[in-house]
């Protein structure tokens, strides 16, 4: 029994040593990183509830929507921590936008937009373009060949929607709607697999990011459930 004891309390003040040791060393790191994937905007992030009801407005007169929910965004991310031995805590901001979808860039508000097309049997047609910014806490791991990561936060989204709409009458009308959504929520978690000072990364984001479009006073959900995968520098 005593022998167990000792055992195990030479253990423990190994482990002591070792956690006080990595508490002693205080470093800051930088990232800067580029990403590729898509958003379901079909899927709730949870625990948000969707309260979208734009589309279902214009069904009821324009019949039946088709779209693909999958939008693809390129998200470029700046991210600061400052380390205390294995766990930190920092900033990120991530920027969402179309680089990888125009070319050249036609973006409307002066970056490079993603965008969203919506078709109803009716013959009518609504489209979107959206660039998104979000920014919040992060808080980081760094454990041997992998360094994991959660954040959370909120932002900004810009977007523009167009509307060809043609009525039974076979009447046509146009409208352009600028829109912003000035909280949306999100939080996210992902991995980082190092090489040096360079590595990939994969992430997980969910958003929530309801736009009220005027022209009708409904809500378009902008957010939904994201994957994506990139590369990273750091320094």
């Amino acid at each position: 029994m005593v022998r167990r004891l000792t055992r195990w309390s030479l253990l423990l003040l190994v482990c002591c040593a070792m956690v006080s040791a990595a508490h002693a060393v205080e470093q800051t790191f930088y990232f800067t990183s580029l990403q590729y994937g898509s958003i379901d905007t079909k899927r709730n992030a949870p625990p948000f509830a969707s309260n979208s009801d734009y589309l279902s407005s214009l069904e009821s007169e324009y019949g039946a929507v088709s779209y693909d929910p999958k939008v693809e965004p390129t998200v470029i991310s700046f991210e600061y921590y400052r380390v205390d031995g294995y766990v930190g805590i920092g900033f990120s901001i991530d920027l969402l936008s179309g680089i990888a979808q125009n070319d050249p860039p036609s973006g409307v508000f002066l970056l490079p937009n993603y965008n969203q097309e919506f078709q109803f049997s009716g013959g009518s047609r609504v489209t979107t373009e959206t660039i998104g910014l979000l920014y919040g806490l992060s808080f980081y791991g760094r454990f041997g060949f992998f360094y994991p990561f959660v954040g959370l936060g909120t932002g900004n989204y810009l977007t523009k929607v167009e509307e060809y709409l043609i009525d039974s009458g076979g009447a046509n009308s146009y409208s352009v709607v600028f829109g912003e959504v000035l909280e949306p929520y999100y939080y996210k978690w992902g991995v980082r697999f190092p090489s040096g000072e360079y590595g990939v990364m994969l992430s997980q984001y969910y958003i929530r990011a309801p736009l009220t479009v005027e022209s009708r006073n409904k809500t378009l959900e902008l957010g939904g459930v994201g994957t994506f995968f990139g590369f990273y520098m750091g320094f």
